[in-house]
């Protein structure tokens, strides 16, 4: 595989190439939620050209450095896993989830830990969550807390994400032994693009900024700002004007296509301003 794009990505990052290690994979982490936005607006764009597909890394970093883009979990972590390869980590995918994609990394201290990578999500992961057979908790951030639940087979851990004490997404039952392919995704990744997926009809954008302990969420026209002590500022958004400052003064993305993602949902029959 070539890896022509190492530098760029590193770049994009702003962080150098260096000896695999917890530490280093931590700052891969915290830099890559940072940078990328979760966002289904390239997917529209996508769809559009008759896409169904992962893009290549190639074409996830240019579609960033044009519009700003980062993805939905496929995008995310599928390209987020060929840098950590070529970076000399070792892992490979798994499906914890119908329609998610994760990274599992092993532990470049140890010869016997996992490491659950996800890049690719709305919750708050910014550090590499040790797979060692017990329950762990995430610290809560944003009102948010995560729990990985083992089960009774040696590997199986139940994902639980909660928010103000209430379980906010499906319960996920994975094996970490449970390796899959960029090939066996295909499948579930071309769902996706089906015109009545989930996100084919909306408009979300979000971004964890980590550094300014807060979360940026756009869902359609309800755009949140969560704060690390759980207090979340809420704006309904009126026409595009609106949407268009929340991009350029919040996210600081004025070159994300937000409004051609727009005009597709209308032509849809989709008005993301009306309840």
């Amino acid at each position: 595989m070539s890896t022509a794009w190492l530098n760029t990505y590193l770049q994009t990052l702003n962080i150098n190439n260096e000896r695999p290690s917890r530490k280093y994979l931590k700052k891969i982490i915290r830099a890559h939620v940072r940078t990328f936005p979760f966002e289904n607006i390239s997917k529209l764009l996508m769809a559009e050209k008759q896409g169904d597909s992962i893009p290549t890394v190639e074409q996830f970093l240019e579609s960033h450095h044009k519009h700003q883009t980062g993805g939905t979990c496929f995008a995310l972590n599928s390209s987020l896993y060929q840098l950590l390869c070529a970076l000399g980590f070792e892992g490979y995918l798994i499906r914890p989830g119908e329609e998610h994609m994760a990274v599992v990394i092993k532990d470049p201290e140890s010869d016997h830990n996992l490491l659950y990578v996800d890049v690719g999500t709305t919750a708050p992961l910014f550090d590499p969550i040790p797979f060692h057979g017990r329950k762990h908790s995430i610290p809560p951030f944003a009102g948010e807390r995560l729990l990985f639940l083992p089960g009774a087979e040696t590997g199986t851990y139940t994902y639980i994400r909660t928010r103000g004490g209430h379980i906010t997404d499906k319960k996920w039952t994975f094996s970490v032994f449970d390796k899959m392919t960029m090939e066996d995704f295909e499948p579930w990744v071309a769902s996706t693009f089906q015109q009545d997926a989930l996100f084919m009809n909306m408009l979300r954008c979000q971004l964890w900024e980590p550094g300014n302990r807060r979360g940026l969420s756009l869902v359609n026209r309800k755009f949140n700002i969560r704060h690390a002590n759980g207090a979340v500022l809420t704006r309904h958004l009126t026409d595009k004007k609106a949407l268009h400052q929340v991009l350029m003064e919040e996210f600081r993305m004025p070159e994300l296509p937000a409004m051609d993602a727009v005009h597709i949902l209308e032509n849809k029959g989709i008005d993301i301003f009306q309840d």
